[in-house]
């Protein structure tokens, strides 16, 4: 035997023992309750995405006057998406969590407004928010604000870009909150 059939052995035993560690986890996670919370977590947050005049109301309060053009209500939706799955990301522990929660808020979705779906998953909006996030600049959510204004055609309108910032601090710890809702168990 070659020095080198051990170590192509041995890689290949390493990458092995990470598939069972992964088949391990989603194991735990799916015997201890996690996975169901998980899939409620998404169907919960997409009930409240899909009553968009519920939601209108709900951010009335923190973001002032709601009647907006079709298009920025379209805008506001994306961002507070972003913000939601960026947030589910954040509070969960894991990956096997974190996509199956936002695989069933996206599921619901594309069931319950198959319209909205189509146009938003076929756009790049997402793309300009994960630029913001990447950006070496000492406020993301600033940046994140200037991404908002941007899609919403108001480059430069401070209005739009404090806006931007509000709904992303406002839906990051709503999302963070209603996370702590459920019953999550630590692995």
């Amino acid at each position: 035997m070659e020095d080198s059939d051990i170590k192509i052995f041995g890689k290949e035993q390493n990458a092995g023992n990470d598939e069972l560690k992964f088949i391990a986890l989603m194991e735990k996670e799916r015997s201890n309750g996690n996975i169901d919370e998980a899939v409620r977590l998404g169907d919960y947050l997409s009930d409240i995405f899909l009553d968009e005049e519920g939601l209108l109301q709900r951010l009335a309060p923190f973001i002032g006057n709601t009647d907006f053009p079709r298009d920025v209500l379209f805008q506001i939706k994306i961002l507070m998406f972003f913000t939601a799955e960026y947030t589910i990301n954040r509070v969960l522990p894991n990956t096997i969590l974190t996509s199956t929660a936002v695989n069933a808020l996206y599921g619901n979705i594309k069931n319950g407004d198959s319209a909205f779906y189509t146009e938003f998953s076929d756009g790049a909006e997402y793309s300009f928010y994960y630029l913001a996030m990447r950006k070496e600049s000492q406020s993301v959510i600033t940046e994140i604000g200037k991404a908002f204004a941007m899609l919403c055609g108001k480059e430069n309108d401070q209005g739009f870009i404090d806006l931007g910032k509000r709904l992303f601090n406002l839906v990051s710890d709503e999302v963070a909150d209603i996370t702590n809702m459920f019953n999550f168990v630590d692995a």
